[in-house]
C-alpha cells in the first residue's frame, strides 16, 4: 500500500488566493526599495528629497503603500494556514500533519534568516515563521473565539499606545514648565528638556549632504547584517510587530472560514463591507501620513489621535484584501490578468529575488548607487524591476510548476514523508 504524503495538487489552488499574493508582492517594492536606496528610509526630510515633488511622492507612497502590502501578506498567511492544515487533515495522516507543518516553519524560518544575514537585513521570514507556530493553539477555535482573542490582543496595543502618548504629553509639560523660565536662570536638567524636545519636534530642511554607501564591499554588508539582524541573540521575530501579525493573521483564518476566498457573495452585503472598510481605512491611513510627512515635527499628545493611529495598516490591507477579492472573482478570474496570479505561485521566489536586485543596484559589491536618486526617480526603478520579474516568472512557469524556492521548501518540508512507509 502507498502511504505517501504529497503536497498539494496544483489543481486544488484557489485562484483569488494567488492573484492577492501577486498585487502583495509587487506592491511591497515600493517601500522595501527605500530601505536599500537611503540610510533612514523612515525620515520625512533626509534623504531624497530634491525637490518639491518628492516630499508628494513620499506622501503618497506611504498613505498608499506603507505596510499596507505587508499586511496583506500577513492576512494571506493567516489564510494559508488554514488550508494547509485543513488539506493535510483530510488526508488522515494524524500526528504527521503535524510534523509537516513544523517542519514547513523550520524551513522558512532558515530561509529567512539565510535572507537576513547573507542578503537584506530586513527580512520578514523569520518572523512570519514563528507567528505561524503561534497560531497553532487557535487553529480549532471557532470564529466567534478567535474574534474575542483579536479583541484582547488589540486591547494591548491600545494600552501601549494610551501609555506612550501619556508619557509624551508629561515630556511636552515639563518642556513647556521649563520654558516658561527665564534662560540664565535654567538648570541643567530643564536646559537638557527643552534641547531634547526642540531637537525632535523642530522642522528640519532636507539634507543633501554626501552619505557613505554602508555597504562597500559585500563583507561589509555581512558585517552590517549581524549588527542589526539579532536572531543569533536569541530575537526570533519583532518584537513590535508580533501582536499586530498575529491579529491580522487570526483575521485571515477567520475570513477564509467565512468562504469568500473561494465565493465573495457568501457575504449578502460584500461590497458595501468591502467599501466601507476601504474608505476608513483610507481616511485613517490620509490622516496618519499627511502628519508623518508634513507635520512630523507637531507631536501627537491627543489620546484619542493616538487610538486612530494605531492600526492604519492593517485596516487599509483589509481594505485592500476586500475590494481586490471582489474585483478578481466578478471581473478578471480566468483573464489574462492571471500575471499577477504567476507572480503570487511564486511569490517567496519573487520576494528573494527582489532583494537581489536591489542590492546589486544600491550597495557597492553591485553598482553603488545608494543614496543616488530622489523620490520620484525611485518609482522608474519599481516600474523597472516589476517588468523583470513578470518576464522571468512568465518564462519560468512556461517549463515550471513552481518557483525554485516553492520547489525547494516543498522538498524540504515534505522529504521523508514522501518515502514509502514500511507496511
Amino acid at each position: 500500500m502507498d502511504n505517501r504524503v504529497k503536497p498539494t495538487a496544483e489543481l486544488e489552488r484557489i485562484p483569488s488566493l494567488d492573484f492577492l499574493r501577486g498585487v502583495a508582492i509587487l506592491g511591497i517594492l515600493f517601500i522595501n526599495i527605500e530601505s536599500f536606496a537611503y540610510s533612514n528610509p523612515w525620515s520625512s526630510w533626509q534623504f531624497g528629497f530634491e525637490d518639491k515633488i518628492d516630499y508628494h511622492v513620499r506622501f503618497w507612497i506611504y498613505f498608499l503603500t506603507q505596510g499596507k502590502f505587508y499586511s496583506m501578506f500577513v492576512l494571506l498567511f493567516g489564510v494559508g494556514f488554514v488550508i494547509f492544515l485543513d488539506r493535510l487533515e483530510h488526508k488522515n495522516i494524524g500526528l504527521k500533519a503535524m510534523d509537516i507543518y513544523t517542519r514547513r516553519m523550520l524551513w522558512l524560518f532558515i530561509f529567512g534568516v539565510i535572507h537576513a544575514y547573507f542578503i537584506w537585513d530586513g527580512d520578514i521570514l523569520y518572523h512570519y515563521s514563528i507567528c505561524g507556530l503561534l497560531l497553532l493553539p487557535f487553529r480549532s477555535i471557532k470564529s466567534n473565539h478567535l474574534a474575542l482573542v483579536i479583541f484582547v490582543l488589540a486591547s494591548f496595543l491600545l494600552v501601549k499606545q494610551y501609555e506612550t502618548t501619556a508619557k509624551r504629553q508629561g515630556t511636552e509639560k515639563e518642556y513647556l514648565q521649563a520654558l516658561d523660565i527665564d534662560g540664565p536662570q535654567r538648570n541643567e536638567d530643564q536646559i537638557k528638556r527643552i534641547t531634547t524636545w526642540e531637537k525632535r519636534y523642530s522642522k528640519k530642511l532636507p539634507d543633501s549632504s554626501e552619505v557613505k554607501n554602508p555597504r562597500p564591499s559585500y563583507w561589509d554588508g555581512l558585517k552590517k547584517s549581524y549588527e542589526h539582524v539579532t536572531v543569533h541573540k536569541g530575537a526570533f521575530y519583532y518584537k513590535s510587530l508580533l501582536f499586530p501579525s498575529l491579529i491580522v493573521m487570526l483575521l485571515g483564518m477567520m475570513l477564509y472560514r467565512a468562504g469568500i476566498f473561494v465565493d465573495y457573495t457568501v457575504w449578502k452585503n460584500y461590497w458595501l463591507i468591502s467599501v466601507s472598510v476601504l474608505i476608513i481605512g483610507l481616511t485613517i491611513n490620509y490622516f496618519r501620513f499627511y502628519h508623518w510627512t508634513y507635520e512630523d515635527h507637531k507631536p501627537i499628545t491627543n489620546i484619542w489621535q493616538s487610538f486612530l493611529y494605531t492600526f492604519p495598516k492593517e485596516s487599509l490591507g483589509l481594505g485592500y484584501i476586500l475590494m481586490l477579492n471582489g474585483i478578481y472573482q466578478k471581473f478578471f478570474k480566468g483573464s489574462k490578468i492571471g500575471i499577477i496570479s504567476k507572480i503570487g505561485r511564486t511569490a517567496l521566489s519573487n520576494y528573494i529575488f527582489q532583494s537581489l536586485i536591489l542590492g546589486l543596484i544600491f550597495y557597492g559589491y553591485g553598482f553603488g548607487m545608494f543614496n543616488s536618486f530622489s523620490r520620484f526617480e525611485l518609482l522608474s526603478i519599481v516600474v523597472c524591476i516589476w517588468f523583470i520579474q513578470i518576464s522571468i516568472t512568465w518564462i519560468w512557469l512556461k517549463y515550471h510548476a513552481q518557483g525554485p524556492l516553492e520547489w525547494l521548501w516543498r522538498k524540504l518540508t515534505y522529504g521523508s514523508f514522501t518515502e514509502k512507509n514500511d507496511r
